[in-house]
């Protein structure tokens, strides 16, 4: 049973970098937002669509490519679909997303933030002792989703300030769960039974 568990573990975190990956461009793209507030607003809606399909694509095929061997992977999946449905509409739409941009990013970034509350919770089950770290930034991104959906007049006026911090929050995230991933590979490949 034991040796059961052991290889799916290991096969959970075969592909590690493809969360590395989603974490890095979330945190470019926060960054880029900071630094160019006026066009952001106005090329937020393609630029967020471009991060949303491209950041779910990445947890998509995490989740296939790993199907057979994680736990609760459909959520995995669920949330990439979410990114490219979401993503391929804000492309096709995006003035009618500007509009409603702050409803979209408030009710996405909730999702988001509730998935990252679940991860931490599977990490926690593995017994990876920081996963609180995880919980709290899940709980940040929750925050800042709360606030962005009490007030869609304040999301307007601080969409890209808001948007640039959750980016680079569920950035942090992404890459943060990446490096535990890696050490725990790493730690199971150099302990093989």
């Amino acid at each position: 049973m034991e040796a059961i568990r052991l290889k799916t573990v290991r096969t959970q975190t075969k592909y590690w970098w493809l969360m590395l990956f989603a974490g890095v461009l979330l945190i470019g793209l926060g960054v880029w937002i900071l630094a160019s507030p006026v066009a952001s607003y106005l090329s937020l809606s393609l630029v967020f669509a471009a991060g949303m399909v491209m950041t779910g694509s990445f947890e998509v095929i995490f989740s296939i490519t790993n199907y057979k061997d994680v736990q609760g992977w459909g959520w995995t999946l669920a949330g990439g679909l979410v990114d490219l449905v979401l993503g391929v509409y804000l492309l096709y739409y995006p003035l009618l997303t500007m509009i409603v941009l702050p409803l979209i990013m408030g009710f996405w970034m909730l999702f988001r933030g509730f998935m990252a509350i679940g991860s931490s919770i599977e990490l926690r089950a593995y017994g990876i002792l920081d996963w609180g770290w995880l919980l709290f930034t899940g709980v940040m991104i929750i925050l800042v989703a709360l606030i962005i959906l009490g007030n869609p007049l304040f999301g307007v006026i601080n969409i890209v300030v808001w948007t640039a911090l959750a980016f680079i929050i569920s950035g942090i995230f992404r890459i943060y769960l990446s490096i535990k991933l890696k050490k725990y590979k790493d730690y199971l490949y150099s302990s093989k039974p």
